[in-house]
């Protein structure tokens, strides 16, 4: 079962928002699915929100003028969302957004932008005097929110329906297939090394901040991952021994299964997969590692040995998504 997604950052979203009015302005955000045009030149800002899973990158680009509120924000988050759930993440955000923020929802209808199906609520907020529409629309794996406040009193409506109207898909983000799998991905750096993995299957455990070292949890939990650099070689240049000999320090014995050697780009990495007797229990590692002039790296999967054949094939690609900066494809 996936681990329940904590969305309450959208009740930070629709509050504060600032910036003169000035020309029209057409909006096409770097690494963004759509694009529009603001009635004037927006702010922008980036905000982590805390997630069970780790931080949600928003990044807002926003404008208002006297009593106008007109916002663009992208979502992405450690787990990729569920294909398939779109309703249900929509449902979700709109009971959290009135939840922190009580109005009156008018309506709720569907749009279409491009291939993909949004959902999107007018909502009356009395104290205001002022009326919200707010368009959800998840692409691949991220989730777009545009939303526009004005007075209940006067024209800002037309000038809403022209702004939602204005919403457009960009052309590379048209085949929604490719989409989903793009969005699927996430990376890790440090130094000259690259980790590419999938995370609708697995997502840094928030926990882990420690520089250099990063844990990976599998979202059923029945596997975890840890990538650790370090920015210059080993004194004694046997990695394998290193490895192994580090294990040995918290088990009950070691036994290797496998050695081997894989290229990856332009390095040839140690390949080990050997089990791990911990307070009584086998755990099935398997790990690429490399110590030379450009650092030491080490990324290594594990499960408890009956578990792992229902997870070896999702390691693996874990550790094939392992490149140096220069050498990697």
């Amino acid at each position: 079962m996936q681990p329940a997604r904590n969305i309450g950052w959208l009740l930070l979203l629709l509050l504060g928002l600032g910036g003169p009015a000035r020309a029209d302005y057409l909006f096409a955000g770097k690494s963004w699915a759509i694009e529009g045009r603001f009635p004037g030149t927006p702010q922008t800002d980036n905000v982590l929100t805390a997630s069970p899973q780790g931080d949600v990158k928003v990044q807002r680009y926003h404008w208002e003028s006297a009593n106008e509120h007109y916002l663009l924000a992208r979502f992405e988050y450690p787990l990729a969302l569920a294909l398939g759930r779109e309703s249900a993440t929509y449902d979700r955000a709109f009971g959290e957004l009135l939840k922190s923020r009580p109005g009156q929802a008018k309506g709720r209808g569907k749009f279409t932008l491009g291939p993909y199906e949004g959902d999107k609520m007018t909502i009356t907020q009395r104290g205001e005097k002022s009326i919200r529409e707010v368009h959800l629309v998840q692409i691949g794996g991220i989730l777009y929110l545009a939303s526009v406040e004005w007075p209940e009193a006067g024209d800002g409506a037309a000038r809403a329906a022209a702004f939602f109207a204005g919403l457009q898909m960009r052309p590379e983000f048209q085949d929604a297939r490719v989409v989903a799998e793009d969005g699927r991905w996430r990376d890790l750096a440090a130094g000259p090394f690259r980790l590419r993995y999938d995370a609708s299957r697995w997502y840094r455990d928030p926990v882990d901040t420690e520089p250099g070292i990063f844990t990976l949890l599998r979202v059923d939990q029945r596997a975890e991952a840890q990538l650790i650099v370090e920015p210059h070689p080993l004194e004694s240049g046997d990695i394998e021994t290193f490895v192994l000999d580090a294990a040995r320090e918290g088990a009950e014995s070691v036994s290797v299964k496998k050695r081997g050697r894989r290229l990856r780009g332009g390095i040839e990495l140690t390949e080990l997969e050997f089990e791990a007797r911990v307070e009584n229990k086998n755990y099935h590692n398997h790990g690429y590692f490399y110590s030379g002039p450009e650092g030491t790296v080490q990324l290594r999967g594990w499960a408890v040995a009956r578990d792992y054949p229902a997870v070896e094939g999702d390691i693996a690609e874990l550790l094939d998504g392992l490149t140096m900066v220069g050498n990697g494809r």
